[in-house]
């Protein structure tokens, strides 16, 4: 144990990433203490207990990353001619200023102003969603692709460990004292302070040289406007070339890259059914297996800090196995965990038993161990170089897409008497149609190529791209 915690060390990495990763990791030890209050579970049982929140406006902030990832490919076009990391910092001090507000809510009529802070959480997850967004294209950057599942593992495990440690101590705290809220989101705003500061240390390697070569194309650029013809090609790095070209760009992905256009097909079943159950589950335990007013701390255990500890836990496992195979056979082991605890949580529901509801949680945990793995870095396997933002612009903005419709469904659904907990049921059978299809895709995924490891045979003909 002792030697796996050893690993983490700056010292341990690779001589070229340690730069990088010594100033992510200081990040990772403080920004979440701000970032972890804008969680979903959290402000769902926030919602649920301080202001007594409806089902529909828990769908709301359940939904409110989703609302920020329809935002992902605009920040990919927005930071392409920028400077990442300051770009990013900008986005990190724009989600501890929401953050900080929403405890002026706690002062307004409690109808208003649990829509106000659910509006404020959902400012904070657009904002967040363009950190998520850019920070994947420094990690491309940074970190070569055989040690990156590692290292970006390395660098979540510490992050979430902190999200699930101040959010256990915020629940625990709202249990002793429920005015505590007023207190609890400027401070945690402040200590988030420190991983901005933090993360400004990183370099982004061969930065200087795209943006010299952006420059270059901006001025060929300007010299055909004024109709000389210059014979340069500008494509997927032209920084001038407008929203909309993006997303025509981003259609053409989808439109040409058959496998890609595959995998997120399946992909949008399997967060699909994940987003679906979400609200009733908060739902449910916030009010009808916990004391719906007070208990902030065994509900925050159950929905949010099991999954999350033990996602970080099994994250290391999941690692090694992602950096060897391809991602559609990756998703076939990681969504297989899925229905299972999917499945397991019907049976809790069924039976009203938050002990099988927490086993579900645990298997669930497991699950989002490899998902965060997977949803970071998955859409390496078919992008090039060049088209990564774009690939990851679309990857986000369709699980966007899903999480502004799921929750809500889910929500409704469960709110009708003759179908309530088999809302979970539905969720899992969602969850098989992925698996179905991602079994039949990674049956002709070719092997990924290790840099440091011979090829005793030559690799399949059947290209994913």
């Amino acid at each position: 144990m002792v030697q796996h915690l050893l690993k983490f060390r700056t010292r341990q990495q690779p001589y070229m990433v340690r730069l990088s990763y010594r100033y992510e990791m200081r990040s990772a030890l403080t920004f979440p203490l701000a970032s972890s209050l804008a969680e979903g579970s959290f402000t769902g049982v926030v919602a649920a207990k301080f202001f007594q929140g409806s089902p529909l406006l828990i769908a709301v902030i359940t939904a409110a990353p989703m609302f920020g990832n329809i935002m992902a490919m605009v920040w990919s076009e927005l930071s392409r001619s920028r400077r990442k990391v300051p770009f990013v910092n900008l986005l990190q001090l724009g989600v501890i200023v929401m953050i900080a507000l929403s405890a002026l809510t706690a002062f307004l009529p409690r109808s208003a102003g649990a829509w106000i802070f659910a509006s404020l959480i959902i400012i904070a997850r657009l904002l967040a969603s363009g950190i998520i967004t850019v920070r994947s294209v420094i990690w491309r950057a940074n970190y070569p692709g055989h040690i990156r599942g590692q290292i970006v593992g390395r660098i979540t495990v510490v992050a979430r460990a902190v999200l699930a440690m101040s959010t256990f101590l915020g629940s625990y705290w709202l249990d002793r004292n429920p005015t505590a809220f007023v207190f609890l989101y400027p401070c945690a705003a402040v200590l988030g302070g420190i991983g901005i500061w933090q993360f400004s240390g990183v370099r982004v390697r061969k930065e200087g040289q795209d943006l010299r070569r952006q420059r270059v194309n901006d001025c060929q650029l300007a010299l055909s406007e004024a109709g000389e013809t210059t014979g340069v090609d500008f494509g997927d790095g032209d920084p001038r070339r407008g929203l909309g070209v993006f997303f025509l760009d981003a259609w053409a992905v989808l439109r040409q890259d058959d496998q890609f256009r595959r995998y997120q097909r399946y992909q949008f079943l399997s967060g699909f059914s994940f987003m679906f159950f979400g609200p009733a589950l908060l739902y449910m335990v916030s009010t009808k297996m916990t004391d719906p007013k007070r208990e902030y701390l065994l509900a925050t255990v159950v929905l949010q800090i099991i999954p999350m500890v033990i996602s970080l836990i099994s994250l290391q496992l999941w690692s090694p196995l992602f950096d060897r195979v391809h991602i559609t056979t990756f998703r076939v082991f990681q969504t297989s965990t899925s229905v299972i605890g999917q499945t397991t949580l019907f049976v809790g529901a069924i039976l009203n038993q938050l002990w099988v509801v927490a086993v579900a949680q645990f298997v669930i945990g497991i699950s989002n161990g490899g998902g965060d793995l997977a949803w970071n870095l998955g859409h390496n396997d078919f992008a090039s170089g060049d088209k990564a933002a774009t690939y990851m612009g679309i990857h986000v903005m369709l699980t966007g897409v899903r999480g502004c419709i799921a929750p809500f469904i889910g929500a409704w659904l469960y709110q009708i008497p003759w179908i309530g907990c088999h809302v979970f049921a539905l969720s899992a059978l969602t969850c098989c149609v992925a698996l179905y299809g991602f079994a039949q895709m990674s049956r002709h995924a070719p092997r990924k190529i290790h840099p440091h490891r011979p090829q005793t045979q030559p690799e399949p003909v059947t290209a994913v791209r």
